[in-house]
């Protein structure tokens, strides 16, 4: 699946349907994973199949690799259509007389799909969240859930747009998990859509879900560097220069599944844990992820862990219910945690510390650790990049463990580079002009981190002009997005607190991981009741 499909078709899963076997056919028609879905070979002629106005198809060339083509058509003697594994979308052309054979997609049954994988589950889950709206989170339990009926409104964090010369394209979710002011941060996300128009460059920011935005600083970075390299961020918002990508040649999750094919390519083939089977009372069942062995160069210090991923719809709901679980007593809760800055840090933390998805390489000691990839919004993919120290692992491959909390992740794709980071040309451009859509002039809000916000409530978005450089001769530019800024989630602000699973969280090491486990065996039994 592209990058624009994937992130198109998560958008949809925030919207509320009341018919759980109409948000799994939605499920089916907008992605092309395996659960809900099969490629298989078409027996008909190209012009047979291309008149039946397939969305996508697959193209197998003679003696030539698997093609995936999005809106493909006939072109005289020729296949058109965009490549699906291409960042915007590239236009490709194939004669006829290439074609070896097309693949189509074909739909699977429901059930057999929920039976036999995981894939897709957290869209599945957010639609019995959607459908289970005005619950109590009152009551508590045991377990350590705090949710009690589940939201299904999506809380994620600023929603950023590029301009690409004819279109609108969503390309950055900001700062997120900066839930409250003490949590503010600057984070910097690759612009992959973003297409000057002569001397100026132009971005929508927009805040489309239940939340309040409050941004106090926006900038573009244009990045020159040598052709055939990339630039991409780190979590702390350094800037690092990529070469050729090393797929790893083995990868397992926790439970020993083969999960090489789902994050050897940047397809939008995902890597989702299993979500059935799970014990909220048993330490195993509490956490996943990946192991993923790579070959090293000799000698190799040093690399890039570089994952193209996101965080699920999923995640964002349970951090909702969380706050949600404060019920009357969540203004109160913030305001402590904004007049506290060190105790909003250490919650922070221990949020960081089970949600985000933790790195670690096998040593000759066992695993050492070495950072965290940020929560990242799940609209769309991001782009992050860890600095591996590699002094201490023996031996010519390098294991990599990923680990979170169960469903909290989407991982398309991860990958080595072993290219040295070096100087970048880095020119910050200026913010030329910022309208919201009142035509109120939001720039000077904008332009320096000075605590002076523009606050976006839930439909208010803001057009921003950015000035652009020529390009130097002989270079290829990157331009990121760097910005800084906090959001509160919206959610109902009565009822009693939930103390008792609250403080249950609290309390237990594992706690959030646990209260996400058996709020995911309380969605699996309602969805088990609601399947035909």
């Amino acid at each position: 699946m592209s990058a624009t499909s994937e992130r198109s078709g998560q958008a949809l899963f925030f919207e509320r349907h009341g018919d759980l076997r109409a948000w799994i056919a939605i499920v089916c028609s907008v992605t092309t994973l395996g659960a809900c879905t099969v490629w298989r070979p078409s027996l008909e002629s190209p012009r047979t199949v291309l008149a039946g106005k397939p969305a996508v198809l697959r193209v197998a060339r003679h003696g030539g690799p698997l093609t995936q083509l999005n809106a493909p058509s006939l072109s005289g003697d020729s296949l058109v259509g965009y490549a699906a594994n291409l960042p915007g979308g590239v236009r490709v052309v194939i004669p006829l007389s290439d074609v070896e054979r097309l693949e189509v997609l074909k739909v699977d049954a429901v059930r057999s799909a929920l039976v036999a994988t995981a894939v897709g589950a957290t869209v599945i889950l957010m639609a019995v969240a959607g459908m289970n709206t005005g619950g109590s989170t009152g009551g508590g339990s045991s377990g350590g859930s705090w949710g009690g009926g589940g939201y299904g409104q999506g809380y994620s964090c600023p929603l950023v747009y590029s301009w690409d010369g004819r279109h609108w394209r969503l390309d950055s979710g900001t700062f997120g998990g900066a839930i409250m002011r003490a949590l503010q941060r600057t984070d910097v996300d690759n612009l992959d859509f973003a297409t000057p128009a002569g001397a100026t460059l132009s971005l929508k920011m927009a805040n489309e879900l239940s939340e309040t935005d409050y941004v106090d600083a926006v900038t573009v970075l244009a990045v020159d560097h040598a052709p055939g390299f990339a630039v991409a961020p780190g979590p702390d918002g350094g800037l690092h220069l990529l070469g050729a990508l090393v797929p790893p040649i083995r990868a397992r999750d926790f439970r020993g599944a083969d999960a090489l094919d789902r994050v050897r390519d940047a397809d939008g083939w995902n890597w989702e844990s299993s979500w059935s089977g799970r014990d909220p009372a048993r330490p195993a069942d509490l956490r996943d992820g990946l192991e993923l062995t790579f070959v090293r160069p000799h000698g190799a210090a040093r690399a890039h862990l570089v994952l193209d991923g996101n965080s699920t719809p999923w995640s964002a709901e349970l951090l909702g219910e969380y706050v949600a679980a404060h019920g009357a007593a969540t203004r109160a809760w913030y305001d402590t945690l904004d007049h506290d800055p060190a105790l909003a840090r250490a919650l922070g933390m221990r949020l960081a510390r089970e949600a985000f998805l933790s790195a670690s390489v096998r040593g000759s000691g066992g695993w050492i650790r070495q950072g965290m990839f940020w929560e990242a919004s799940p609209e769309l993919r991001k782009r992050q990049v860890l600095d591996l120290d590699l002094s201490r692992v023996a031996g010519d491959t390098v294991t990599v463990r990923l680990e979170s909390a169960p469903a909290f992740w989407l991982v398309d794709r991860v990958a080595l580079d072993f290219t040295p980071d070096r100087a970048l040309a880095v020119t910050e451009l200026p913010l030329v002009s910022a309208v919201d859509r009142a035509g109120r002039d939001v720039a000077p809000l904008l332009r320096a981190i000075d605590d002076r916000y523009y606050a976006l409530e839930r439909g208010d978005a803001a057009t921003l002009t950015f000035g652009v450089p020529p390009v130097p001769d002989g270079m290829a530019r990157d331009f990121l997005l760097r910005s800084t800024g906090w959001y509160r989630i919206d959610t109902p602000d009565s009822g009693p607190p939930d103390t008792a699973s609250l403080m249950a969280v609290a309390r237990d090491s594992l706690g959030i991981s646990r209260a996400a486990v058996t709020r995911l065996n309380q969605q699996l039994t309602r969805l088990a009741e609601r399947t035909p």
